[in-house]
């Protein structure tokens, strides 16, 4: 069926104000964009859709941090081990806090973790608030559209990062870039949710029993053949992460939801009722048949569903899986990691499940071995002032899956804002910044090169 458009009236916008710095998306990478930016001197404001800070980390639920590096001293440092830290001492980890393991967290803590750091950094946040357009002058854009409850305004800006993890912001400004594999598909979706109510020492005996996703990922299987456990076309019972912040809860990444393209509304919403019918089945059926969770009850389902994947903007460098194999370094590294590569699978057929099963583990480099990450991978091509952090970077669809974490995505916040200081106080597009300088500085913040 053929699109149907309207032509709107011409209207003034109002001007909401002008920054230094213009952060769009608050979550792991935009706090850490948006906090550097402003430890660099910059005027910064945030522009965030949801009611707080954090993304997949608050909002979303998910559940635990992915590990900071697979060795006992983290790769990843600068504000996100500042995160963490902060987040200990206000006994919002779990049981397990070691940086190399997958570290329960939680989340209403966490939310006061970003608000504080905001508020002592002096960023300006703009909540319940969208990107719905960019002004742009040849290459160079020179504000947004945002709406909200206020209607529509316009921010203007010397210099924008775009942290969307949508790359919302490159997409409107014309960047050109990449989604999912080759024929277009992407990783399924997963709606996170808290269970309360758990017997932690009883349960514990079930979880050392299936200790890895694949046996716990086959106990569900033998029950939806029993028709003890629902079944869906287009979604599928798996374990992905169960962890617990604190004895009686379990936070759970659990289930995927395919064909769901991340940027269109409709496949969202579908995501959001499958995943919350997924997660609701799961816990009837736990009730009755895993031990510790007889009064198992699910107390909060995400308010965001966990999107692995969509566009990936080509910039001045595709970060690749031969880069990570080969662990290359950089001259322009901003940050060095090591987590495997971690694709979900884009549907239920067993050639696709087995090969996510398997991946991560196959890949995993030798310890004490990383590869870095680029300033490059965070430039688009044709705009001079625009940087793009976090899981849109630029990358193959392997690569993506290594470095779309939220350890990784603090860190190229982290040199996106940094980076963003550098232009605005010398006045030059993001792609003229010195790599050396920036590395500098990044070093002195704590980060790891």
């Amino acid at each position: 069926m053929k699109a149907k458009y309207i032509e709107q009236p011409k209207k003034k916008v109002k001007i909401y104000g002008s920054y230094d710095v213009v952060v769009s998306g608050g979550g792991p990478a935009g706090i850490a964009a948006a906090v550097s930016a402003a430890r660099n001197g910059m005027k910064v404001i945030l522009i965030e859709q949801t009611g707080c800070l954090g993304g997949m980390s608050t909002s979303g639920l998910v559940p635990c941090f992915c590990p900071f590096s697979q060795t006992d001293k983290p790769l990843i440092k600068g504000i996100a081990l500042e995160v963490f830290e902060r987040l200990l001492k206000k006994d919002g980890v779990g049981p397990e806090r070691k940086l190399q393991e997958w570290t329960p967290l939680d989340a209403e803590k966490l939310k006061v973790v970003y608000d504080e750091l905001i508020a002592e950094t002096r960023v300006e946040v703009l909540f319940f608030s969208f990107v719905s357009d960019v002004i742009k002058k040849g290459k160079t854009i020179t504000g947004i559209i945002i709406e909200n409850k206020s209607g529509r305004q316009a921010i203007m800006g010397k210099l924008f990062i775009d942290c969307t993890g949508d790359a919302d912001v490159a997409e409107k400004a014309g960047a050109l870039y990449e989604k999912g594999d080759i024929k277009g598909k992407m990783m399924g979706a997963t709606l996170c949710f808290t269970v309360a109510g758990v017997d932690y020492e009883e349960h514990k005996i079930f979880m050392e029993k299936f200790r890895t996703n694949k046996l716990k990922t086959e106990v569900l299987r033998k029950a939806e053949k029993a028709h003890k456990l629902e079944t869906y076309k287009d979604g599928e019972n798996c374990a992905i992460s169960e962890t617990t912040p604190y004895y009686g809860i379990i936070g759970y990444n659990y289930g995927h939801v395919f064909d769901v393209d991340g940027t269109n509304t409709k496949d969202l919403t579908r995501a959001m009722i499958r995943g919350r019918e997924i997660a609701h089945n799961y816990i009837n059926y736990a009730r009755k048949n895993i031990p510790g969770m007889k009064n198992a009850k699910i107390v909060s389902t995400g308010l965001l569903p966990g999107i692995r994947e969509t566009r990936r903007i080509k910039g001045e460098y595709k970060l690749t899986f031969d880069d990570y194999k080969k662990q290359r370094s950089f001259k322009d590294n901003i940050a060095i990691y090591d987590y495997p590569i971690d694709v979900h699978n884009s549907d239920k057929s067993k050639k696709a499940t087995e090969k996510f099963e398997n991946l991560m583990s196959k890949t995993a480099l030798p310890e004490g071995k990383f590869f870095g990450i680029p300033f490059r991978s965070l430039l688009p091509k044709n705009i001079n002032n625009l940087l793009v952090a976090g899981r849109s970077l630029s990358s193959d669809r392997y690569m993506q899956g290594s470095a779309r974490v939220m350890p990784a995505s603090f860190a190229m916040g982290q040199a996106a804002g940094t980076a963003a200081g550098m232009a605005v106080k010398k006045k030059i597009a993001s792609n003229k910044i010195n790599y050396s300088e920036l590395q500098l500085k990044l070093k002195k913040q704590g980060v790891n090169l």
